[in-house]
């Protein structure tokens, strides 16, 4: 599986690329390129909705620097279908949201948490430890890869999961993150318990 790397909405470059500061999710190179999208991006910015700030810190005190996306495409590779739920049915909750809720994300995420992913690092919504964004957000990651100084092992990036569809995520590892005695705490750990290394 290849994933496209992140590029600036107007001119396509990849690197030294910053986030509009109000949505959250459109990239640019450099001022001049933003302003010159934001005739187009105005609206889609001004629109995207801030109800989910409330959800974005985590239990040990970091923050989830994308923003919740519902999940509206399905995983055949997992079973998932719409709102990351088992594909048989997908459908009927895809009917609750759009009848009983009337497409309100907000009530449907009190409803169905697990329905929406987070754009930064390809989690679902319910995870409250850490964006594990692997050397893309302002702050060192905190997944123990990074911790570790190695990058995700192939059994984690290439795995097909309805919250990474679509999204080029970074493999790590986050050089700000390395911490000798966490390294050794989340390698014994992993190890222990059977995780992937």
């Amino acid at each position: 599986m290849s994933t496209l790397p992140a590029s600036c909405a107007v001119c396509g470059k990849t690197e030294n690329l910053l986030r509009c500061s109000g949505c959250r999710e459109r990239l640019y190179c450099s001022q001049a390129c933003q302003l010159s999208d934001w005739k187009t991006h105005k609206v889609p910015c001004a629109a995207s909705s801030k109800w989910y700030d409330k959800f974005r810190m985590c239990d040990d005190g970091t923050m989830h620097e994308g923003r919740l996306e519902l999940v509206t495409w399905d995983c055949p590779e997992e079973g998932f279908g719409w709102g990351a739920y088992p594909a048989e049915e997908s459908a009927e909750l895809k009917e609750l949201f759009e009848i009983e809720f009337d497409g309100d994300e907000e009530k449907f995420f009190d409803y169905w948490p697990r329905g929406f992913r987070w754009t930064c690092c390809g989690t679902h919504a319910r995870m409250k430890f850490g964006c594990d964004h692997h050397g893309k957000g302002s702050v060192p990651c905190t997944c123990d890869f990074c911790r570790m100084g190695r990058p995700l092992p192939d059994s984690i990036y290439y795995e097909k999961t309805p919250f990474r569809h679509g999204l080029a995520l970074p493999r790590g590892p986050d050089p700000r993150s390395f911490n000798q005695y966490l390294a050794v705490n989340a390698a014994v750990g992993r190890t222990m318990i059977g995780l992937a290394m």
